[in-house]
């Protein structure tokens, strides 16, 4: 494992029980992190049937798990498409622990990914898509980046995309403009930081067991009158290792970009897919 003992994580997005956020935080405080996670409140009746039956509480469940297992760990209600909550967060954060090392911009808005044909795609759903997996992505690393540079430890923003903002995904709506955004600002922003000593990479997944990646596989399905199971096989079939992803994988990924085991990356995009792509 990495040694990222005194750091202090921000992940984003992370109040899913079956979510890549959780399965990063774990990872990283494992690894000797403080970790701050953040996410949007959800109404219970919200909350997916595997939630609801443990009592899932979101972020405040999340930072709970942590701190039992002896980690520092912070939640902070925040929706990263508003301005003025993330600029609080990061104070926040600056009053709590003094520092920022680590930013993990994982919050994402699924949108209608696998069943929105563009021409069917509605604005609301467009503008709502572009604000939380771009503006969002946006705003954290410019307010969480400053502190990081006011600090002066150097440090390390991992962005999360997806293998729709490799290669253009038919029915992916704005979900694929999105991320190939989400690629393209990480080259911006790792030339912009590149010799102050904060290195700026991105991890593009392929297919994870999560809660987002359950629903995409229910719209497709629902889209293409496929029997249950059907889209799910067929996925798996299409990955060379013949399965989905854990979290935990995911997590590893970006626990190496997070460390001083990858002080000569940036810019990167780096898949973690199963051999789905080769780019």
């Amino acid at each position: 494992m990495s040694n990222l003992t005194d750091k202090v994580a921000l992940i984003t997005g992370a109040a899913r029980h079956r979510g890549l956020g959780r399965a990063i935080a774990h990872r990283l405080a494992a690894d000797g992190a403080s970790i701050v996670v953040c996410g949007r409140q959800r109404a219970p009746e919200h909350l997916p049937a595997n939630e609801q039956e443990i009592g899932w509480n979101g972020i405040d469940s999340l930072a709970a798990e942590l701190r039992e297992q002896g980690h520092k760990a912070q939640a902070i209600v925040c929706d990263v498409t508003d301005k003025d909550q993330v600029v609080s967060m990061i104070e926040q954060i600056k009053a709590e622990f003094g520092r920022l090392d680590i930013i993990v911009n994982n919050a994402g808005d699924a949108s209608n990914a696998g069943s929105s044909p563009i021409f069917e795609t509605s604005e609301e759903v467009w503008n709502n898509t572009i604000d939380v997996n771009i503006n969002g992505v946006f705003l954290i690393s410019k307010y969480g980046g400053r502190f990081m540079l006011e600090c002066g430890h150097g440090g390390s923003i991992v962005m999360i995309a997806s293998l729709a903002g490799r290669v253009g995904l038919a029915d992916y709506g704005a979900y694929c403009a999105s991320k190939f955004g989400v690629i393209g600002f990480t080259q911006q922003l790792a030339l912009e930081l590149a010799k102050t000593g904060i290195r700026v990479n991105c991890v593009s997944p392929g297919s994870h067991s999560t809660d987002m990646m359950d629903g995409t596989i229910g719209r497709a399905s629902e889209k293409h009158q496929l029997p249950d199971g059907a889209f799910k096989q067929a996925i798996e079939d299409f990955i060379p290792m013949g399965r989905m992803g854990a979290p935990s994988e995911l997590a590893g990924v970006v626990a190496f970009l997070c460390s001083d085991d990858s002080s000569f990356i940036t810019g990167q995009t780096i898949n973690s897919d199963g051999g789905s792509r080769l780019d």
